[in-house]
């Protein structure tokens, strides 16, 4: 395994790396409040704008396009397990790798460190990964699905891909293409890790995926006010939709 925890290592450290590059705060810690009290700047500054930005057309069509997507994807659950069950997709260091990167822990180092490198884009992410673990938490906790091995539920939407989707989506907004193509590779990859562990059906990982780009685009319109250069749009395809994006910088 200490290959890949290396290859993980070295992920989360070309994103820093790449933080630097792009910030132009240099790196240093400046009060965020501005001296305001914690909670209030909290839910007035940070919580409440990303909750009022999301809910516009894009965000709905996000939305929409992520549901119709998952209930798609849900006709051919049964026919994905009995093939990763058949067919062994990934091996055990790969799978653990998908879950290790998604388990949250990583990406929140990535956000904090963001908080001395790029402030601006450390509240960003840390604002889309809260309110998406918040959203998941409540979905999960409420429909309680099985998983495909039957022995515990909360699998829908799956926890770790939408947390590596909500991160994505903040680095694409904070840093460009280049990067944001890299980031949704990875969490693509995470979101397959799960399919591949049989810990989430196909159907959890596509709702996740939906979950985590919408809150990552509402926490980067509270950065960016009205400008909006990623185009998210449903994609028809064989036996249903995928829900696909532009970036233009």
């Amino acid at each position: 395994m200490t290959i890949f925890r290396l290859l993980s290592i070295t992920l989360m450290l070309a994103f820093s790396f790449a933080d630097v590059a792009y910030s132009s705060d240099g790196l240093h810690w400046n009060d965020p409040t501005d001296s305001k009290p914690f909670f209030p700047w909290l839910w007035e500054d940070q919580f409440k704008p990303t909750i009022v930005k999301g809910f516009d057309e894009t965000g709905a069509r996000i939305i929409v396009g992520g549901l119709m997507a998952s209930a798609a994807a849900a006709s051919q659950d049964d026919k994905v397990l009995d093939f990763t069950q058949s067919h062994d997709l990934m091996s055990e260091d790969w799978k653990q790798l998908g879950a290790m990167l998604g388990s949250g822990g990583p990406g929140v180092i990535l956000a904090v460190s963001q908080l001395w490198w790029d402030q601006t884009a450390g509240l960003q992410a840390l604002r889309a990964m809260s309110l998406t673990t918040l959203t998941h938490v409540t979905l999960a906790a409420s429909i309680n699905r099985q998983r495909p091995t039957g022995d515990r539920g909360w699998a829908w939407p799956s926890g770790h891909t939408s947390n590596a989707f909500a991160i994505a989506t903040s680095l694409a907004y904070s840093y460009g293409p280049w990067i944001g193509t890299a980031a949704y590779t990875t969490a693509t990859f995470i979101g397959a890790s799960r399919i591949a562990s049989q810990v989430h059906w196909l159907s959890d990982t596509v709702a996740a995926a939906a979950l985590g780009i919408y809150w990552g685009r509402a926490s980067a319109q509270v950065t960016k006010g009205e400008k909006d250069p990623i185009t998210f749009y449903p994609v028809p395809v064989p036996g249903g939709l995928i829900v696909n994006y532009s970036q233009s910088f």
